[in-house]
């Protein structure tokens, strides 16, 4: 049993009630996430065009070693939730401690890349030269270290959403987000570390998030990770990595499609690099309110799965679903209209500032479509069969627009370069869509099997 009530009852509660107060926390947790990553892109940019495209290509390595940490702990919340669901504490208890292993032993293993030769040898593969090699080891180098803290950081984060609680991951990442804000000037600018600077004020932020979780968490729960190895843990392991793995190589795959993105872009020149990063990490913000709906989504759906209510699940997916295609056609359409103004923080050269606004144009008319199939990620989690979210992300980002971004840049130019990001996104709608209503087969199935 739980020490305290939770923050939501999702067995019980008006669905689109419980929905909202797991997804508003969700929502602004997300918008501090991404505000790390965002400060530090507008504090790099100012120092240049090769600083930023550096930061460019260090993205995808760091996006892979959070998707896999995310991925861990999205199989988390799936497990330990549903064994809340079933009234299972102590089931829930074990899934945590395993979790606590895979992600610690997962999380160190980009640490060869802390050595510099392996580093340039890495990102020249990516298509980094010259004075970018270094730039790309001063940034990424530091947030190598601090992968293992960020990893155990989203298990934390997993264990209070599964519990209903999305307030207290919001309010570390609050913490640790003005920690960052404060230091990366400092930093960067003051002590002249320039972009080490950004990633270090990163580290430090984050520790503070991490150290202020662990607390919450003993205040709150009895469900405390050990780091404790038992004869079930490869069963856990094997339970947790059905829905993370998935997670995590679709995750994975967009830092893998980012990467490939790059090396096209990289015919044109560091400013179309550079372009890119811009366009995406606007986008990253659009996207905040869905994926704070698919955060709250998951545990929502987890919870009501193991307590055998698909009633609930469907009406959850209707509701995130409406909210999601309302939110993006607004967000979508403001950004379409104001480009230039969104793109202000970053003081973009005027070439890198035209072949953005190409960019952040030709993708925001494939926002509906992206926010429906995230939302439907949400039920491929939430039920545990990731695998079919897996199969699209990889179908969007490695199938459809990678190859369609190099065949229409060679032969049509970098203005249709931009256009493989809303046509890929629709590929990957319709391939959600036809696996949503197999995906709903399965859970009657699952749920009659267990009546």
């Amino acid at each position: 049993m739980l020490k305290t009530k939770l923050q939501v009852d999702m067995g019980s509660e008006t669905v689109g009630k419980a929905l909202l107060k797991l997804a508003v926390p969700s929502v602004l947790s997300m918008f501090f996430h991404t505000l790390f990553h965002l400060m530090d892109t507008i504090f790099v940019s100012w120092l240049g065009e090769v600083s930023l495209a550096a930061m460019s290509l260090s993205f995808p390595l760091l996006f892979v070693i959070f998707a896999v940490a995310n991925g861990m702990a999205v199989g988390t919340t799936t497990c330990v939730t549903k064994e809340l669901g079933a009234k299972r504490t102590k089931e829930a208890q074990s899934f945590a401690n395993t979790s606590f292993m895979l992600i610690l032993f997962l999380s160190l293993l980009p640490f060869p890349l802390l050595s510099p030769e392996l580093s340039d040898r890495f990102y020249s593969l990516l298509g980094a030269k010259d004075g970018v090699l270094s730039e790309c080891y001063a940034y990424s180098s530091w947030m190598i270290i601090g992968a293992p803290l960020m990893g155990l950081a989203l298990l934390w984060e997993a264990l209070f959403r599964s519990q209903g609680d999305t307030f207290t991951p919001m309010a570390s990442m609050l913490l640790g987000n003005l920690i960052n804000i404060v230091l990366d000037p400092i930093l960067i600018f003051g002590l002249k570390w320039g972009i080490a600077g950004a990633s270090i004020a990163t580290l430090i932020g984050r520790i503070i998030s991490l150290i202020y979780l662990v607390n919450r968490l003993k205040q709150r729960t009895v469900i405390h990770p050990m780091l404790t190895l038992k004869s079930n843990f490869l069963q856990n392991s094997k339970d947790i990595s059905i829905v993370g793995f998935p997670v995590a190589l679709s995750q994975a795959s967009m830092a893998i499609g980012s990467a490939l993105m790059n090396k096209v872009l990289s015919i044109f020149g560091p400013a179309a690099i550079s372009a890119w990063m811009l366009g995406n990490r606007i986008e990253m913000f659009a996207f905040l309110p869905v994926f704070g709906i698919n955060s709250g989504l998951i545990p929502f759906l987890s919870y009501n799965i193991g307590k055998g209510d698909l009633q609930r699940v469907k009406e959850a997916l209707k509701i995130a679903a409406k909210a999601a295609i309302t939110l993006m056609l607004a967000i979508g359409l403001l950004i379409y209209t104001f480009p230039d103004f969104f793109l202000i923080p970053f003081a973009p050269t005027p070439q890198m500032a035209s072949m953005a606004i190409d960019s952040i144009r030709a993708s925001a008319t494939g926002y509906v479509f992206a926010a429906v199939d995230i939302t439907l990620w949400g039920l491929f989690q939430g039920s545990g069969y990731a695998y079919f979210g897996m199969i699209s992300q990889i179908t969007r980002t490695l199938l459809l627009r990678a190859p369609l971004a190099y065949i229409m840049g060679l032969y049509l130019g970098i203005k249709f370069l931009w256009w493989s990001q809303p046509l890929s996104a629709l590929g990957s709608f319709l391939l959600s869509l036809l696996f949503a209503g197999k995906v709903l087969k399965l859970i009657l199935k699952d749920i009659n099997s267990k009546a």
